[in-house]
């Protein structure tokens, strides 16, 4: 039998009838289903990544009014002057050291130096610290954390080291005259970053 033969055949006939309208079907389902097919998935992991991102603002949105009662707690405050001001991390720190060193101008100590430390967390606020090295009277030491302490913006005092200075290697004097050195670790609150 050859293939004249065959394909005069009833039941070759609708074999190669059924085998090229698969095979067309096939052709017709790669080049224009498919493609139709990958574009709508993709457009659903789209929809679904936009979703996602859509819950995640929702949720932001829902905390909107403790956002809002927090900048209205640091507003306040700030208007009371209990946090230390500046647009930066660099003008906060730099306001802080020029708090201090004006402090210890008026309290009449010589100051050694002024270090940055690094910063805390404490209770939603950033805690900016410096230490300060300086040296003085028993008086003007105490003018000085007094001063430290007592007037806005809020400055603690975290560490303290006082060492008397003995000019005369054991001789006694007062203690008004003695010099003491002194190192205060001191930190201060600052608006948290990011929340401007």
């Amino acid at each position: 039998m050859n293939w004249k033969v065959l394909r005069r055949l009833p039941l070759v006939r609708r074999g190669i009838f059924v085998g090229a309208n698969l095979l067309a079907l096939v052709i017709f389902y790669f080049l224009f289903i498919e493609p139709v097919r990958r574009i709508i998935a993709e457009g659903a992991e789209a929809v679904a990544e936009r979703r996602q991102t859509l819950a995640r603002y929702e949720a932001v949105v829902s905390h909107e009014e403790q956002i809002q009662d927090y900048a209205r707690q640091v507003a306040n405050i700030n208007a009371s002057g209990e946090l230390i001001e500046g647009d930066s991390e660099g003008v906060i720190n730099a306001n802080l050291q020029a708090r201090l060193k004006s402090i210890a101008e008026a309290s009449r100590v010589t100051v050694k130096s002024i270090q940055m430390l690094p910063e805390k967390e404490f209770r939603g606020v950033t805690l900016v610290g410096a230490r300060i090295q300086a040296t003085g009277s028993y008086e003007s030491i105490h003018e000085l954390a007094r001063a430290i302490e007592g007037a806005p913006p809020l400055l603690i005092i975290t560490t303290a080291a006082l060492r008397v200075l003995d000019p005369f290697w054991g001789g006694g004097g007062n203690q008004a005259e003695q010099n003491i050195d002194v190192e205060f670790d001191v930190f201060g609150g600052a608006p948290l970053r990011g929340h401007r």
